[in-house]
């Protein structure tokens, strides 16, 4: 177990190390989480973001999101308002392809659900992303994912996928434990709240190209994607 610490904090130190560097660069910063998974990251805009779905199952801090599997379990905790996560339709292998899916209350925990360095985009960070890339009537183009194990190969054509964010379609689960369009549509939370009990969030679908922002439950289970924190620019100039 100590060798095991050991050895990520030292790829963690790294992907550090690579991050201050290669502060513009696609593809360019190691990104592991706390439970040792390791992302693609792309650059966007001067912004650094995740370029697959986050998958991890603890906080910042190491204490477990709960794993709410029934539809009782995933109702109750957003009745309480506790963070939870679980895989598309409960099949691990979904978690292969799409990620996990979080509620709102996992993304709005104080102990962090983004890797060190990074945190969620608030509504403002996806609409600047969004306008990069052309706007909300078009940047879907290019968010897609250009390939897939998936037999809905419609939802990543066409597009020249330039950018490297890599959007999958993981679908949703509904605050009342169900689960909806997997293999077709793409959601993601934002870090932003809208009402009590309600957040913003970013939908893509494969019928169209468009980006659509809209507000849901917080109970509701989503994909979620992360950017990296603004590096000082004391510490950049250092680095060149």
């Amino acid at each position: 177990m100590k060798k095991r610490s050991i050895l990520f904090t030292a790829v963690f130190l790294l992907a550090c190390f690579f991050s201050v560097l290669h502060p513009g660069s696609s593809y360019a910063v190691i990104l592991m989480d706390v439970d040792g998974n390791v992302y693609p990251t792309v650059s966007i805009d001067g912004k650094l973001w995740m370029g697959e779905n986050l998958e991890v199952k603890h906080y910042r801090n190491g204490d477990p999101v709960r794993h709410a599997v029934t539809a009782r379990e995933w109702d109750e905790a957003a009745r309480n308002g506790e963070g939870a996560w679980c895989y598309y339709s409960n099949n691990s292998d979904n978690g292969m392809e799409f990620g996990i899916l979080y509620n709102w209350y996992a993304v709005n925990d104080p102990r962090g659900l983004a890797p060190q360095g990074w945190h969620i985009p608030s509504d403002h960070e996806w609409n600047r992303m969004i306008d990069a890339l052309g706007g909300k009537q078009s940047a879907g183009v290019f968010m897609k994912t250009s390939s897939s194990l998936t037999e809905r190969s419609d939802f990543y054509v066409p597009g020249t996928y330039s950018d490297g964010f890599a959007a999958r379609p993981g679908g949703y689960r509904r605050s009342d434990g169900r689960f909806y369009y997997v293999k077709s549509h793409s959601y993601f939370w934002t870090a932003s709240k809208f009402l009590d009990g309600f957040a913003w969030f970013r939908h893509l679908t494969y019928m169209n190209d468009l980006v659509f922002r809209n507000d849901s439950s917080m109970g509701n289970g989503m994909s979620v994607r992360c950017v990296r924190d603004a590096v000082p620019r004391t510490i950049l100039a250092e680095s060149r």
